[in-house]
C-alpha cells in the first residue's frame, strides 16, 4: 500500500497536539529546563521567505506559526487555519481567533493578507514559485479570507505549511524590523539571542494558544558544521538532540545514546544544469545514471544506512511510480559507455560538480562517484564549497555545471515537481522542462481528486526519470542521537531532514 498524504482536508478546528506529532512527550516528563540541539546547518537569514531549504525550518519552527501544519508523516493539518476548501477560483480559509504575535499584534485575516502580499512581491524568494497560482488575497471577514487564484493549485494547502506560510507580524513588517536576525512571529517560543552561523536561543512565549507545543522553557540550537564536534557533544551529554552522519551511527549507539533513524522523502541526487557542459545531452545524462554504483555508495559512504534509488519519490509513496524501481538505472558500465557513443561522446566528457566541503559524508560520496564515472570515461571535476553557500552558488548564481545535494524537502509532491523541474522554477537551474513535464505538473496542480493526483504525479515521476533531469542516487536515513537521560522518544520529519522541536519535552 502506498503512503498517502491529504491535500485539501477540511480542518476540524483542533490542531493535533504537537507533542504527539513530534513524539517527544512522556507521562513523567517536566516542562522545566533547556532543550539543547546540535545541528549541522546555519541559516543565512531567519526571514521565512528567504530560507532556501526545508532543513533550515529547524530554526524558524520555534518562533513562527504556519497557516497549516505539515506533520512528521507529511500530512497537512490545521494550525492557524482551522479549515480550508477550494472553489473554482479561490482557496477559502477560516482562521483561529485566539492568536497574537510576540509584539502583541493580533493574528487575523488582515495579517494573513499582509504576509501573502509580501510574499507575492518577493520575486527572488525561494518559495515564491510555490504560490505562482495566487494573484492575491481578499479579506472576507475578521477571521476569514479567500486566496484569489489564476488557476487551481492543489498543493497550496501544503505550501502554507512550508516557509511561505509562516506568518510574520504586520507591525514588524511596517516598522522595518530586520527579519533576517530578529523575531516577529507568533510561535511557541521567542528568539532571545541570535549569533548568525553559530547559535539561536528561544524562550517560551507566555500566553501561547497551544500549550502542548511548549514542552520546555528554553531551546538552544547550535550550528556545528564539524561532525566530530557534534558527536563529542552528544556522547558527553551536552546535547539532547544531535544531528548525526551515517559514519557516526555505531559510535553513537556504542556510547549509549538512543538513535532516531528514518527514511522518508529525503534523497540525494546530482542536480544538473542542462545548459552547461554536455549535460544538455539526454544520453550523456543517462550514461552518468548507469555509471554510478549506488549499492557501493550505500555500503562505503552510508554504512548501509540508505537505500539506492533511481526516482525522486520511492515506489511506496503515492507519487512514486512502480515503473521506476530502485534499479531503473542499474549499475552497468558497458551500457554507460554505449550511451556515450550514441551521444557522440565516445571519449567521454568533463563537467564540474559542487559539493559540501568538510560535511560528512559528501566529500567521500563525491570522490567515490568521481572514480566510478572515470571508469566509463566521464571526468567529474570536484569543487568543494561551504555547505551554507551551495544553494546560492548553484541555484541563484547558476555558474556551476552540477551540484551534489538533497531533494524532496517539500510537503506535497506537486510542490517538489514544480520547484525542481518546472520551467523557470527556483531549483531548476537549467530553466527548461523537457518531456512535456510542464503540462503534467500543471495538470497535477489543477487536480484535487486524490486518485487522479496519484496517477498524474506518477506520470510526472516517470518523465523526470526518463529525462534524467537530475540523477537520483540514494535515500539516506535521517539520523539523530538522543540523550537517553533527557529525551524519551523523538520523531524526525518524514518530509525532510530537519529537527522538529514543538512539543518535545525533557524527562
Amino acid at each position: 500500500m502506498k503512503l498517502r498524504k491529504s491535500i485539501a482536508v477540511l480542518g476540524t478546528g483542533v490542531l493535533l497536539a504537537a507533542a504527539a506529532a513530534c513524539g517527544g512527550s512522556s507521562s513523567g516528563s517536566s516542562s522545566d529546563g533547556v532543550l539543547n540541539v546540535a545541528y549541522h546547518l546555519a541559516p543565512g537569514s531567519l526571514d521565512p521567505i528567504e530560507v532556501p531549504i526545508w532543513q533550515l525550518t529547524t530554526y524558524t519552527e520555534p518562533m513562527y506559526d504556519a497557516v497549516t501544519y505539515v506533520d512528521p508523516d507529511g500530512n497537512v493539518q490545521p494550525m492557524l487555519a482551522t479549515e480550508w476548501s477550494f472553489t473554482d477560483d479561490t482557496l477559502d480559509l477560516t482562521f483561529r481567533e485566539d492568536v497574537a504575535f510576540h509584539d502583541g499584534t493580533p493574528f487575523n485575516a488582515d495579517a494573513f493578507k499582509v504576509n501573502i502580499d509580501r510574499l507575492l512581491a518577493a520575486d527572488s524568494s525561494p518559495v515564491a514559485t510555490m504560490f505562482a497560482a495566487v494573484d492575491g488575497v481578499e479579506v472576507t471577514g475578521e477571521f476569514t479570507a479567500s486566496m484569489k487564484l489564476n488557476e487551481i493549485d492543489s498543493s497550496i494547502p501544503a505550501a502554507l505549511g512550508d516557509r511561505g506560510g509562516l506568518m510574520v507580524s504586520p507591525k514588524a513588517i511596517a516598522d522595518g524590523v530586520d527579519l533576517t536576525s530578529e523575531d516577529a512571529g507568533s510561535g511557541p517560543y521567542e528568539l532571545v539571542e541570535y549569533k548568525p552561523g553559530e547559535k539561536a536561543v528561544y524562550e517560551k512565549f507566555d500566553g501561547y494558544w497551544d500549550a502542548a507545543a511548549q514542552g520546555v522553557d528554553k531551546i538552544e540550537i547550535e550550528a556545528i558544521g564539524d561532525g566530530q564536534a557534534r558527536l563529542n557533544g552528544a556522547t558527553s551529554k551536552k546535547y539532547d538532540i544531535t544531528y548525526l552522519t551515517p559514519s557516526q551511527f555505531e559510535a553513537a549507539k556504542g556510547a549509549g545514546l538512543d538513535v532516531e533513524q528514518k527514511t522518508g522523502l529525503w534523497f540525494i541526487n546530482i542536480f544538473t544544469n542542462r545548459q552547461r557542459s554536455e549535460l544538455g545531452n539526454l544520453k550523456a545524462r543517462q550514461a552518468i545514471a548507469h555509471a554510478i554504483d549506488r549499492e557501493a555508495i550505500c555500503q562505503a559512504v552510508y554504512f548501509d544506512r540508505c537505500k539506492p534509488t533511481s526516482s525522486i519519490f520511492p515506489t511506496e509513496f503515492w507519487a512514486g511510480s512502480d515503473d521506476v524501481p530502485a534499479d531503473y538505472y542499474e549499475f552497468d558500465q558497458q551500457k554507460a559507455k554505449d550511451l556515450l557513443k550514441e551521444a557522440g561522446l565516445p571519449n567521454g566528457f568533463e563537467f564540474e560538480m559542487l559539493f559540501a566541503a568538510g560535511a560528512d559524508p559528501y566529500p567521500q560520496f563525491a570522490e567515490l562517484m568521481q572514480s566510478q564515472l572515470k571508469e566509463v570515461g566521464i571526468t567529474m571535476k570536484l569543487k568543494p564549497v561551504d555547505i551554507n553557500q551551495l544553494s546560492p552558488l548553484y541555484f541563484f548564481d547558476k555558474k556551476a555545471d552540477a551540484m551534489l545535494g538533497g531533494g524532496g524537502q517539500v510537503a506535497d509532491p506537486g510542490q517538489s515537481l514544480q520547484k525542481e523541474f518546472a520551467s523557470g522554477s527556483t531549483l531548476n537551474a537549467s530553466g527548461d522542462a523537457p518531456g512535456g513535464l510542464d503540462d503534467v505538473i500543471k495538470r497535477l496542480a489543477e487536480t484535487t481528486d486524490q486518485a487522479a493526483r496519484e496517477e498524474t504525479a506518477q506520470e510526472a515521476t516517470k518523465i523526470a526519470a526518463d529525462q534524467v533531469l537530475n540523477v537520483p542516487l540514494v535515500q539516506p536515513e535521517v539520523l539523530f542521537a538522543l540523550n537517553p537521560d533527557t529525551i524519551d522518544g523523538y520523531d524526525a520529519s518524514y518530509v525532510g531532514a530537519y529537527a522538529p522541536t514543538r512539543g518535545v519535552t525533557l524527562k
